[in-house]
């Protein structure tokens, strides 16, 4: 064999190698598309909150959907001076008031709303209360949580609402700070001994001064 052909003999297997071994590579550009990671799977539905409970549904004056009792009650330095309203249900809300006829150090009208069957409530398991209230003549209420048996001086864990003309649900969390002993009681029955055993909770209208005032008191539920 003489020299050229040599040459080209040997220019073909150089070739012949580059081509085995872009084989054995893979190849030269490869244009298929790299794998698409797998989509993250769907996040499952929340959870439903749980539903709050019926506490005290007015239906009339003296009644609620949970078979427990409404009463009245008022009170002030100078009974003389107090002239109580009559009850009225209307709108879903029982209201109530009384006028004074000159001011006081202290006086309030109230509402009270018994537990279901009339019968002491165990509230240890839930952390809110919802509450519906209103006033057409005073911006700030009182929350009391009556024990069992009812506090008869009013010492007991007890929380302020600032309300309005409009019947408003007003959701106040069932803890110490919110629920503190009224700054005058040296003592009294406090917010986890009164939880255990909730009999009743009474809506005041505590203002002193002279002329009418009212409040009004729908739905009462426990959140847990």
């Amino acid at each position: 064999m003489d020299m050229i052909s040599k040459r080209r003999a040997s220019r073909t297997m150089a070739v012949l190698f580059s081509a085995a071994l872009l084989a054995a590579c893979g190849g030269g550009d490869d244009d298929s598309p790299a794998s698409a990671p797998a989509p993250a799977p769907a996040p499952g539905p929340a959870p439903a909150p749980s539903p709050a409970t019926a506490f005290a549904t007015p239906t009339g004056t003296t009644t609620t959907a949970q078979a427990g009792g409404i009463e009245t009650y008022q009170y002030a330095e100078n009974g003389a001076a107090q002239t109580a309203g009559t009850p009225a249900f209307a709108a879903s809300a029982v209201s109530y008031g009384a006028t004074l006829a000159s001011a006081q150090s202290f006086a309030g009208a109230a509402l009270r709303l018994y537990a279901p069957n009339n019968t002491a409530f165990n509230a240890s398991g839930y952390t809110r209360m919802r509450i519906q209230l209103r006033s057409s003549t005073d911006a700030l209420l009182l929350i009391k949580l009556q024990p069992t048996p009812v506090s008869a001086d009013g010492c007991t864990a007890t929380a302020e609402a600032v309300v309005s003309s409009t019947l408003s649900e007003t959701v106040i969390d069932l803890n110490s700070t919110r629920f503190p002993l009224p700054g005058h009681c040296g003592s009294g029955t406090v917010l986890n001994t009164v939880r255990a055993g909730l009999l009743a909770v009474d809506v005041v209208n505590p203002a002193s001064t002279a002329g009418a005032h009212d409040l009004a008191v729908g739905s009462i539920s426990l959140e847990p």
